[in-house]
């Protein structure tokens, strides 16, 4: 009685996992099918992505109530709350990436460029050239 009932128990696991990958293989083409565009939609119905531009360079200028700042000869729209938050200052080396907008380049997000120009701190020498203590 005890082996029938392992068999079964068994073939019930073996039988319900099977049913559980059966119907998650199901699900993956639909879910690719609502995700593609279907014939003839037309573009009207297509999401549009804000298009960006990366800025690089010294900044320039910065205007006195914080309205824009300029890098190198690229003028990007901020705001002053955007220049307290980023402590840019003329002079920084910057990569700022903007959205385009019909009023021009409108900053999103920036990062400092850093680049080192003295000697590095890690020795380029290899290890059984240094000397032990």
């Amino acid at each position: 009685m005890g082996k029938r009932f392992s068999y079964l128990f068994i073939l019930s696991t073996f039988f319900v996992s099977g049913m559980a990958i059966a119907q998650v293989e199901q699900k993956a083409p639909d879910v690719e099918a609502a995700e593609a565009p279907q014939v003839g939609e037309g573009v009207s119905q297509a999401i549009e992505q804000p298009k960006e531009e990366v800025v690089k360079g010294i900044i320039k200028v910065i205007a006195a109530d914080g309205s824009f700042i300029v890098i190198e000869n690229t003028k990007v729209l901020t705001t002053k709350e955007f220049l307290d938050d980023s402590y840019l200052e003329v002079g920084d080396n910057v990569e700022v990436v903007a959205q385009v907008t019909e009023a021009g380049l409108k900053a999103k997000n920036y990062n400092y460029i850093f680049e080192e120009d003295g000697p590095s701190a890690i020795s380029e020498e290899s290890p059984s050239q240094e000397q032990g203590y």
